[in-house]
Formats: structure tokens, C-alpha cells, sequence
């Protein structure tokens, strides 16, 4: 047997004093160097995708760091024996702890603070194997909110949940005289499938209620538009129609709502864009991104990189080779949230899918906008549905949402209505000057329900849409959107 090197010695005594065996350090491949970090390797596939370091600073205080431009992954995956469950927990002690009682787990890599959920983009066909996952977080404020986050992206009903009670977590149980391995292990037995009434009491949900009464109704995230948020701010779990003459820019306008959503919220969207190829759409989120138009003369490598980079990270598109029904739209939707985590779902416009139905054309409509309102709903994303108006009359000049053919429900079905408009000059010409009629906000939940009128302007110089709130000085009003 080699020599144990003091650094080692000092390793198995402080997870000793944890409840952690030397057999199980061994096991997992814990290390340590000369700056005291204890070092957790995780390994994908045998092979090694990234070092997390911790180091304990005194005081029950410690600090993290990992390598950079690593892959995210769940420590302790490739030794998971047992495909029929998965369990869950936020730490890499926890592993070890639950190791010792002879239970199998991972952990995600960056604790509480893992919003973003790398790691099941980077092991979705691993993931999906295990037909049971138990979610064994912590028992606090951020365990709660990665639970969360856990439970939008895996598939609820697969998904069990522990109770720790009156301990944090499983370490905690493991070590404390009052609990130990025998409890730890019917703890983690005792877990819970999630509950699927779809009956509420409304007890259920003191808590919502509570805050409401204390805060009433919370704003949602920024449009990116200052005068606009005054009018309405974004929320998901609602259906937006957007409407207005072709080619008024209703898509751009849509675009830049999104990109916005990205840049100051980190959000994913998911695109259905029927009459915009990949291949411009990349381009107009690109010269948004950048401030100036896609081209290889206007964009270094290093800017394409970080260009690419972003754009991949926050927007996906549906495949436009073949024609789509909602049906078919909204179960791929509900893939992209479990498998992206995406917050938004774009379908534009709505005379491109494939409406083939024996249904008379405003029991279909109500049909339909009935369904993407509860998808919404229980995904919790935005729906962003774009739909052209009918042919106007001589005495009409801006489509209203009645204007939509087909059905009332285009407006009755709506939690946002939003027209988009932008008027000819004098030449003929499309000006760059975009109103954003709020023809409906359905309540106070979401922004001002009297609705109003914004005017945003086209600004060349950065491919987008700014409000007044944005501009100051001169620049250039000419340009095409």
C-alpha cells in the first residue's frame, strides 16, 4: 500500500470529524494541495470535465471556485449504479454523506446559486434514463428556490421530494447525535412523490395569498423599454397576441422584446418563425447584440465567437421544413423547457401552421388560443402568438384586435393585446417611428388595464427599437427595419 501523504492525513481527519470515511474519500477521488482546498473531481464518462475547489476560511465560512470554460456536470454521476432512481442533493458533502448509509446520489455543481442548470443540458441522455428522481436539496430559503428550479426542468411527475425537518441537510443528519445513519436513511426513504390534485384549497397557498395582502400585486420583468414598462411589464404564465399590418414590423418588434428579455434577464426563448429563415433571424439578433449589421466585414472572429455564443445560449428555433399544428408545437414547447429551461414560446404568425380542421373557424380559434393559454400556464412561459388582421376598410388606418379574422376570442382569450403600427410619410414610405397600441391588458396583475400607446423609433445606428426615455442628442433617423 503507497505511503499517505500528510496532506491526505489531514483530508481523512476533517471528513472524519463529518462522519465521512477514508474508504468513501477514496472512493469519490477527493484530494487535496498545498493551499488547503479540498479538491472534488467530477468525471463524465470516465473521463475528467472539471475541479471544484472548497476551502474551509474559519468561522463555518467557506469558499468555492471552479476551473474555467468547464463543462457543468453532476458530481458523483459515473458512479451511479442504479438507473431506476436518481437521487438529488446540492452539495458534494451531501454525496459522501448519503454514500456512507449506502445510498447513491449527485450533486448539481455549484450548490444553491445554480440557476441556469448547466449540467441537464450537458446530461440530458443521462438524465432521462432514471425513472424516479428524488430531490434532496437543502432544507433553507436557497434549497427551496433550486428545488424549484429543479422541478421546472425535470419531469414533475418522475420527481419525488425529501423533508429534512428539523435538520438543514443530509451531512447534518449523518453527524448530529439526535439523528445519525439510521435516520438519514429513513429520511431519505420517507420521500414523497409530488402531489397531482388539481384540486386547490386555497390554504394551499397561504403563502401567495400572505404576500399579496402584504405587497399586492408585484411587477413583472421589463419590457427593455422604459415608457413601455409604465404601461406593462412581462409575465410568464400568460398569452401575448400581437397583431398589426404585414410588414409593419409586429416580428421585429417581437425580436427585440426577446432580445431584450435576454440581455437584462437572462431569459431562453424557444421560436416558432415561419416567415424568417435561420439564417436572418441569427442576423437580426446578432446586429441587436452587437449594434451593427452581421456581416464579415463588420464582425471579427472574436466577435463572431461571442455573437454565436450568446445567440445559442438564449434563443431556439423550431425546424420550418414542414408545416406544424399547436398540438405538435406545444409538445415540443415542453420539451425545450425540461430540456433548455426556456421562459418564452414565440409562434409567428398563426396562417402558417397547419389549421386543417372540420371545426367551424371560430371554434377552432377558441380552441386553440384555449390551449396555449393553459400551456402557459402550466409551463409557466410567455406565449407570444403573432397573427395578421383581415383585409381593413376604406375608412380604417390601424387594425384593432376585432380586426383578426376568425373569431372574437383573438381579444377575449388575450392577457396582452398588443397592435403594432407604423404610418407612411408624405414619400410613401414606411416611417421608422413604431406605435405599440396596448389595445388589452387584462389586469392590474400585469400593467395598466386602460391601456395607452407608446411610441418606439427604429435607431440604424443600433438595429433596434429605442423608447424616448432612451434617445438623447441627434442621430441618424434614416434606415430600414
Amino acid at each position: 500500500m503507497p505511503e499517505v501523504k500528510p496532506e491526505k492525513e489531514n483530508l481523512y481527519s476533517y471528513f472524519k470529524k463529518r462522519g465521512i470515511s477514508k474508504q468513501t474519500i477514496d472512493k469519490y477521488g477527493i484530494e487535496t494541495n498545498n493551499d488547503w482546498h479540498i479538491i472534488f473531481p467530477y468525471k463524465k464518462d470516465g473521463v475528467l470535465v472539471n475541479l471544484k475547489y472548497r476551502k474551509n476560511i474559519g468561522e463555518g465560512k467557506k469558499t468555492f471556485k471552479q476551473e474555467a470554460e468547464t463543462e457543468k456536470t453532476f458530481f458523483g454521476m459515473d458512479l451511479i449504479t442504479d438507473f431506476k432512481q436518481l437521487v438529488i442533493v446540492e452539495g458534494e458533502m451531501d454525496v459522501l454523506s448519503l454514500a456512507e448509509i449506502g445510498i447513491e446520489s449527485v450533486s448539481v455543481p455549484q450548490g444553491a446559486s445554480e440557476n441556469k442548470l448547466e449540467c441537464i443540458d450537458n446530461c440530458w441522455g443521462w438524465l432521462s434514463q432514471f425513472e424516479k428522481y428524488i430531490i434532496a436539496v437543502d432544507n433553507d430559503s436557497p434549497g427551496d428556490k433550486l428545488k424549484e428550479n429543479l422541478l421546472s426542468r425535470l419531469d414533475k411527475y418522475k420527481c419525488h421530494l425529501v423533508d429534512f425537518g428539523r435538520f438543514k441537510d443530509a451531512n447534518e443528519v449523518l453527524i448530529n447525535e439526535e439523528g445519525g445513519a439510521e435516520e438519514l436513511k429513513t429520511i431519505i426513504e420517507a420521500n414523497k412523490p409530488i402531489d397531482s390534485n388539481n384540486v386547490v384549497n386555497f390554504v394551499d397557498k397561504i403563502d401567495n395569498i400572505l404576500d399579496f395582502y402584504e405587497n399586492g400585486f408585484t411587477r413583472g420583468y421589463s419590457t427593455g423599454w422604459k415608457d413601455l414598462d409604465e404601461k406593462f411589464t412581462i409575465k410568464t404564465g400568460y398569452l401575448m397576441i400581437v397583431t398589426g399590418i404585414p410588414s409593419r414590423g409586429k416580428s421585429f418588434w417581437t425580436d427585440n422584446l426577446l432580445y431584450n428579455l435576454s440581455v437584462e434577464q437572462g431569459l431562453k426563448h424557444f421560436v416558432c418563425s415561419f416567415e424568417n429563415s435561420d439564417e436572418n433571424h441569427f442576423a437580426r439578433i446578432a446586429s441587436m447584440y452587437k449594434e451593427k449589421r452581421f456581416s464579415k466585414g463588420n464582425f471579427s472572429q472574436e466577435e463572431l465567437s461571442d455573437t454565436i455564443n450568446f445567440v445559442s445560449d438564449h434563443f431556439y428555433r423550431i425546424k420550418i421544413d414542414r408545416l406544424w399544428n399547436i398540438d405538435k408545437i406545444i409538445e415540443e414547447a415542453e420539451y425545450a423547457v425540461k430540456r433548455y429551461g426556456i421562459k418564452t414560446l414565440t409562434i409567428d404568425p398563426y396562417n402558417r401552421l397547419d389549421n386543417s380542421t372540420s371545426e367551424r373557424e371560430d371554434k377552432y380559434i377558441g380552441s386553440i388560443l384555449s390551449k396555449l393559454s393553459m400551456t402557459a400556464k402550466r409551463l409557466n412561459i410567455l406565449i407570444v402568438f403573432i397573427a395578421h388582421p383581415k383585409k381593413l376598410g376604406k375608412d380604417e388606418k390601424i387594425p384593432t384586435m376585432y380586426s383578426i379574422s376568425g373569431s372574437s376570442d383573438w381579444y377575449n382569450m388575450a392577457d396582452y393585446g398588443i397592435v403594432i403600427h407604423r404610418d407612411r410619410g408624405e414619400d410613401g414610405q414606411l416611417e421608422n417611428k413604431m406605435k405599440v397600441i396596448i389595445a388589452k391588458i387584462k389586469d392590474f396583475n400585469l400593467g395598466d388595464p386602460s391601456g395607452g400607446e407608446v411610441e418606439l423609433e427604429y435607431m440604424p445606428s443600433k438595429f433596434k427599437l429605442m423608447d424616448k426615455a432612451s434617445f438623447y442628442g441627434n442621430y441618424k433617423t434614416t434606415g430600414s427595419f
